[in-house]
């Protein structure tokens, strides 16, 4: 499973996100704090017809409403976003259903979001990241206590991951990688998602499971 979080500041934005959907990545995650959400709400309306039309998943970074209102997959909930509970409770008083993914950083806020009713865990930061400068990383044990904890709990893990890391953090029992600078810092988006994918491949290789897995998102 690869994600590409987009980076609001880069001024390509939508040309790479095109680019990384169309070489193949499986979840695209449209990430803008600093961004309005009117303008979220644009760039999702750009993208989400064509993540359908290639078979992958639109992901809303901490707005609930952006997610709503643009006929998003999901969305990322965090420490600045709604408490999982209550967007689930939102999402019931609606009668919709959206992939509702918990930023976790620790084992005790996993045990929170799974018992809130999270569908999937982003977690993280597992190595040094320029997007979070002055963290250091949690390192791939948050992983391996992660999976553990929930065998079957599909897990993503983020923070300063790259084709020369990606099979370590998948060997250690993440079902997949969310990525920035991998994708909007490469020279070419085509070659460093088949860099990331073959290393992704090379970790499952190496994972040893139970058999039964983990779930997909």
């Amino acid at each position: 499973m690869l994600c590409l979080v987009t980076d609001e500041q880069h001024p390509a934005l939508l040309d790479i996100a095109r680019q990384a959907l169309e070489a193949g990545i499986d979840l695209l995650q449209l990430r803008g704090p600093n961004l309005s959400a009117a303008r979220l709400y644009e760039l999702a309306t750009i993208l989400r017809p064509l993540a359908r039309q290639l078979g992958a998943r639109l992901i809303i970074n901490d707005r609930l409403d952006v997610a709503l209102a643009a006929g998003a997959d999901g969305v990322q909930l965090g420490r600045r976003s709604l408490p999982l509970a209550v967007a689930r409770a939102l999402l019931q008083r609606c009668g919709q259903s959206l992939l509702l993914g918990a930023s976790v950083h620790s084992l005790a806020e996993a045990e929170e979001a799974v018992a809130a009713g999270a569908d999937y865990l982003l977690a993280g930061t597992i190595f040094p990241s320029p997007s979070h400068p002055g963290q250091t990383g949690a390192g791939v044990e948050l992983l391996e206590q992660l999976r553990a904890r929930w065998p079957r709990l599909p897990l993503l893990a983020i923070g300063g991951l790259s084709a020369a890391n990606a099979a370590q953090v998948i060997a250690a029992g993440a079902d997949g990688i969310a990525v920035i600078s991998a994708i909007y810092g490469a020279a070419s988006v085509a070659q460093a998602v088949e860099a990331l994918r073959q290393a992704l491949a090379a970790g499952a290789q190496a994972r040893r499971r139970p058999s039964h897995g983990s779930q997909a998102i």
